[in-house]
Formats: C-alpha cells, structure tokens, sequence
C-alpha cells in the first residue's frame, strides 16, 4: 500500500478525538461477549453486507464453529478491530487504504500515547518548584553531567562522519535503542523503529551541524523518505556475512547512494559507542525529560551551497534588537550584514572576496551576494575595514557615495560602521557591518556593544572551525591510524625505525640461541646515518614553524631522491623521520667508511636554495607562485656510526635478554645524537663519525680549512 496513505492513516489515529471517538466505540464492544454478525451490525451502525466485505478484504477474521458454512461470531478482538476500521471509513479513507494489521498499530500508537502521558506527568512533577533542587545541587550535578554532555554528542557526530565520508553535502542518523531486551530483528522498516522504544539519537545535518536528542519512540513524519540499515560491515552495496555487534540503525535519505562501511570503520563505530550503551542512565539525565535535545552547529560557511546558518542569522536580528527604535517606533539601525571570505582555502592572501554569510530578517536586500567583481576598488567600508583592521565609521553618507547593491532600497542609508571580527592577533575572521537610515546612528556605547558582539561572533566562528576540523580526513584516520602529520606521511617514521631495527637484533638473538649460524654473521655490518638542518631553530624563529615543517619535507623529498639515484644497491634502504629536522638512513652490508662517503654525497646534495610555499598545510596542498619564499644556503650535519653483525651479538649478550634489544638500540640512537650535537659544535654542514671500536668521533668532511 502507498506509505503516505499509512503515515496520513497514523497520524489521524493520533489525533485526540480521534482515540476519544474509538475508545467509546471499543467500550461499547467490551460491554458484550462474542456476538453475531447481526449485532455486531447494530452496535456499529454498519451493514451486514459491509462486514461480509470487510471479511473478505482481510479486516476482520469471524470465528465459525460451524464450518465454512456457519454463522460468524465476533470476539472482542475483532469489536476492537471493527472501531477502528469504521472511524477510519467515515475519516473517507477507502477500505483499499486501510493496512491489514491496523490493530497492531492502532495498539503501537496507544502504548505510546500512554507513555508520552507518563512521560508528560513525570515532567509536571520535575517542573514543581517545590521539587526543584538547590542551586548548589544544580551546579554540582552539571559538574557530573558536564562531560557526558560533550562526550555523547561528539561520539555519534564523529560516527556519523565515518559513516558518511564518502558521501558529500547528505543528512544522515544513529538510533541506538536503549532498551538491552528491544527486538531489533523485527525492524526492518522505517515505520518499525517506534518498536525500538526509548532511543537515543544522532542526526548530522546537510551543512555539517550535528543534533543529539532522547526520544520516547523513534518515528519520522513521513517514513517513505528515509531508509534504515544495521550498522555493520557492508561492501558494493551489498552486506557483508558478518552480524552486528550491537542495536544500532543507520538513518539516510532514501535516495542516497548506497553505503559501503569496511570492517576498521565499523569495528571503531562500534567501540566509539560502546559507552553510550553502558551508561544509558547518563544520557537520561543530560537528554532526558524535557526535550533537552544538544545541538552543535558547524556550518560549513565556506562551501558553495551557501547554508544559512540560524545562529549567526540571529546574532544579525539580535544586532537591530539591541539598537533600540525611533520615537515613532522605527528600528534605529536598518540592516546587520556578516561577511565572510568567500574562499578559506585562500584566506588570508585573497580577502578582497567577501560574501554575505548572514544578515537580519528585515533586511530589503536579502540575497547572498559575492562582491568580488568590486572588491578590488576597495570602496567599500566592509573591505577597508578588513585590510586596515580599524573599526571604519560612517557618520553622514552622501547620497552620491551610496553602494550601487545599496541603491535600490526604500530608504536611503545616511550612516554606517564596519567592524572586523577578531583581528586583534592582525588576522580578522570577517566583517560585522550594520548601517542605518539616520544620521549618526552609532554612538561609543553603541560601537563598544558591537565590538562585543564581534567577540560572540569570534567565538562561533573559531568553534565552527575547531568543529570541521575534528572530523576532516576520517576515513585516512581508519586507513593509516598511526599517521598525524600527513605531511611527513611519505617518509618511514621512528616506530618504522625501531621496529626494524628490533627485527634485526632479534634475528641476530635467535640466531646466537641456533647452533651453526654465528659464521654466517662474522663478515656482515650494519651502519646508520642521522641528518639535522643546520640553524633549525633560529629558522623556525625568524620564518615560523609552519615554513620550518615544510622545510624539514623537502630536505627530505631531495634525500630520497639522492637514495634512488646513488644508493641503488640498498634497494630496502629507506628514509625514516624522526622528529622535528631529524631522519635517520639503515645501510645493511656497508662499512664505516662506505658509510662516510654517502654521508658526503648526501651533504653536498642537500646543499642548496629551497623554494617553500609558507601557506603549506597538506602535502596534496598546491602551492601559489605568489606565497613561494626561498631559503638559500641550507646546510646539514650528518652524524653516522657502524657496527658489525658480531659486535652487536656481544652486547646483546651483556644484556639480560628481556631488555637487549631496547638497549642497543639505546645505544645506537645516544650515539647518532652526540656525533650530531659535535657536528653543530663544528659549525654545521659537516660529517661527524662515531667509530664504536676506537671509542673516539671524528670529523670526516669536509676537511678544515687552515
């Protein structure tokens, strides 16, 4: 049957005097055993022959003892059925609308009813002053709730997102029943999740704000625009032999594509929720009785589907509201705009582009307009506010001077003030600009309210940033979870280093345990390069970390480039970051003096000028010509040291076998750092050696002038 015919169907059964009409009929049924077809007429006011018809449609189902051929008796469960069907046919439903199991829903929707009838007389209860707790009582018991409040919340956003990365610009939801003895099995409509009963739920928004409420009965309005799915593993559509782990349903729109989950995201949903399963108590308290609903906004403000955002939107209305009215009543100040870069990826080096991102209710001109075609005339005191970071009033504004996206309104504007939201750190956020049909309209208190109201937009806007930030790039979290920095993401890192590191000393261990294999060591070495940039720290003051990171990257892009081309015969040599300016180099099979001379040729081939993109986050970030800074006369020390295979297999033995191979290595890295920390007392651009068996340092190149 058509699903809007069933949803309209419901909500009439939901209506009061509705239930009122059906339950006097029901009663009136209740007041006689099993009676005939004909009484059951007369109590209804309904013909036998529509009965007949009725039966046949699979409404009602008359017992017959006496056969096929027998007289029909109905039961009081069938009287009930037949309340229903006959409010519904005199609603004008036809018998073809009406769902063969209208008792079940009709019981579905009364259980509720009575449960929101609880729920509501609970809430009466709470709601007498004389049950009202202390306010010492309050504060202590927001201390408790304070951090279920924020971890819940952020637990379902965060799911949400790993669940919909693939899927831009979608609404989508969790319900996670909070009954552990709930049938989550006999769900499998969207009609069915009222079944799930009391539920907490999750919903992200198409322009990125989440929302976290608790809810008596999970229903929609209209069910047909939404479909359900369980929250496991599914692969192309399809889903995967593995079962849920626990009751949650994943809500999405109908027509959205299909979801496909790998197993590390799901295995992390379900462990990312496990807590909210166990404390359900919690979020009774924090989301309970009262329609406590956590809504947390984060509108993405710099994407091209210009989503309104209902809190900026009403710090504009609030903006006309606090600057009063006229003796005829009029409102003192006529509009409140909030612009905003119109591109954050270029922000701060292209800030002539602004958009209005919010603006008043009453306001005349109320499209988004982007005014970059004009922008660059600097004529507007929105821009001059921006690049000069003052505060730029307008007390008298000539006619002749008004903005032609201004000229069209009923009332000419006669003064105006534009401030910069934040910009005492020098890098403004936006514009507040609010401009009015009287002269002189902003007074120093009035503009001293305003630069609060910046600083309330301020705080929005950086929390809406911290917001998108925390749930961008999920799905390489999933992937790679030991990557942070993905602009070193290239290079091996110091866990990669260790953990060779502790595959070859463990070889070496078993292999001293194994009778026949030490002469098979005798004649193999292992040596190890450590690289810093020389003067690191005084760049990172003079240029900024960020210029210094993507340093560190390209020093490191020339390395291996230098590895590909020179060392061809370490075809497992690799290049591992260690921290800040930092890489080490492993060369199996190389002595120390091999070792020095590609220390060498690495030296000279890092020498040179380098050409950085200070704005560089990402490493897929592309660079503009305009934001390249290059940095010439880098130089770099390099500190090696090498081993012999039964060298190292002494000192494993010297060890207690737990904590050998931490030790070693200990003893390799101390080694790396002090020829590295001599290189920087050498004045840098320099390769130091650490012989092991001379027990002495030595400066191998390049040799000192006299």
């Amino acid at each position: 049957m058509d699903v809007r015919i069933k949803q309209s169907i419901q909500e009439h059964l939901q209506k009061a005097d509705v239930q009122k009409r059906i339950l006097q009929n029901i009663h009136k049924g209740r007041d006689e055993a099993t009676v005939t077809i004909s009484r059951a007429a007369e109590l209804f006011g309904i013909t036998e022959n529509k009965l007949r018809d009725w039966e046949e449609y699979g409404f009602l189902n008359p017992l017959r003892p006496g056969g096929p051929k027998g007289r029909r008796l109905y039961t009081p469960t069938e009287l009930d059925k037949l309340a229903i069907i006959r409010e519904l046919i005199d609603a004008g439903y036809s018998a073809s609308d009406i769902p063969a199991d209208i008792d079940k829903l009709w019981l579905t929707i009364r259980s509720l009813h009575e449960l929101d009838a609880s729920a509501k007389q609970t809430l009466k209860d709470v709601a007498d002053p004389a049950n009202e707790p202390a306010i010492n009582q309050r504060i202590a018991q927001g201390k408790d709730e304070i951090f279920w409040s924020f971890f819940a919340p952020r637990a379902l956003r965060l799911a949400l997102k790993l669940i919909t990365g693939d899927i831009p610009n979608t609404m989508a939801g969790l319900i996670l029943p909070l009954s552990a003895e709930v049938n989550v099995d006999a769900v499998h409509r969207v009609e069915d999740l009222e079944l799930l009963g009391e539920s907490l739920v999750g919903w992200l928004s198409q322009n990125g704000s989440s929302h976290t409420l608790l809810t008596l009965r999970p229903w929609f309005q209209y069910a047909s625009d939404f479909r359900i799915e369980r929250l496991q593993e599914m692969r192309s559509s399809s889903l995967a032999s593995t079962q849920s782990r626990d009751n949650t349903f994943i809500i999405l729109q109908r027509e959205t594509s299909p979801l496909t989950l790998n197993s590390d995201a799901v295995e992390t949903i379900h462990r990312l929720l496990q807590p909210v399963y166990e404390n359900v108590e919690r979020s009774r308290t924090c989301l309970g009785i009262g329609a406590r609903d956590i809504i947390n906004s984060a509108t993405d403000l710099y994407n091209s589907m210009n989503y309104d955002d209902a809190i900026l939107n009403g710090l504009a209305d609030m903006v006309i509201h606090l600057g009063g009215t006229t003796d005829t009543g009029q409102a003192r100040w006529r509009f409140c705009w909030l612009l905003l870069p119109r591109d954050i990826a270029s922000y701060p080096t292209n800030m002539s582009n602004l958009t209005i991102r919010a603006q008043n209710q009453d306001a005349t001109y109320t499209s988004k307009v982007s005014f970059s075609a004009l922008d660059k005339q600097m004529s507007y005191p929105y821009i001059r506010a921006l690049h000069s970071r003052n505060t730029i009033y307008e007390p008298n504004i000539p006619a002749s001077d008004t903005q032609a996206v201004l000229r069209d309104l009923d009332i000419p504007l006669r003064s105006s003030i534009a401030m910069p939201v934040s910009g005492e750190d020098g890098i403004p956020l936006g514009v507040l600009y609010v401009a009015s049909h009287l002269r002189d309209a902003f007074t120093i208190d009035d503009q001293r309210l305003l630069r609060i109201i910046c600083r309330m937009a301020e705080e929005l806007l950086k929390t809406y940033w911290i917001r998108r930030q925390s749930i961008s790039h999920l799905s390489s979290l999933i992937k790679k979870p030991s990557v942070i920095d993905t602009l070193f993401e290239g290079f091996a890192s110091e866990t990669d280093f260790n953990m060779d590191i502790e595959t070859l000393l463990d070889t070496l261990q078993t292999n001293r345990l194994a009778k026949g294999k030490k002469e098979k060591v005798q004649d193999k070495v292992v040596s190890f390069i450590a690289l810093d940039i020389d003067k690191y720290s005084s760049l990172v003051n003079k240029y900024g970390e960020r210029l210094a990171r993507n340093l560190t990257r390209e020093v490191g892009l020339r390395i291996q480039e230098q590895i590909r081309t020179f060392f061809k015969e370490y075809p497992e040599c690799q290049l591992y970051h260690i921290y800040a300016d930092r890489f080490f180099i492993v060369l199996k099979n190389t002595s120390l003096e091999q070792t020095r001379e590609h220390a060498e040729r690495l030296r000279v081939g890092v020498m040179g000028p380098y050409k950085l993109d200070a704005l560089r986050v990402f490493s897929d970030q592309q660079s503009r010509p305009e934001s390249l800074i290059e940095l010439n006369g880098i130089t770099v020390r390099l500190g090696i040291t090498s081993y012999s295979y039964p060298k190292l297999d002494e000192i494993l033995n010297e060890h207690t076998p737990e904590f050998a191979i931490a030790e070693i290595r200990s003893i390799i890295t101390s080694a790396l750092d002090v020829a590295l920390v001599k290189g920087q007392i050498e004045g840098g651009n320099v390769v130091v050696s650490w012989d092991y068996e001379q027990r002495n340092f030595i400066r191998w190149s390049p040799q000192k002038t006299k």
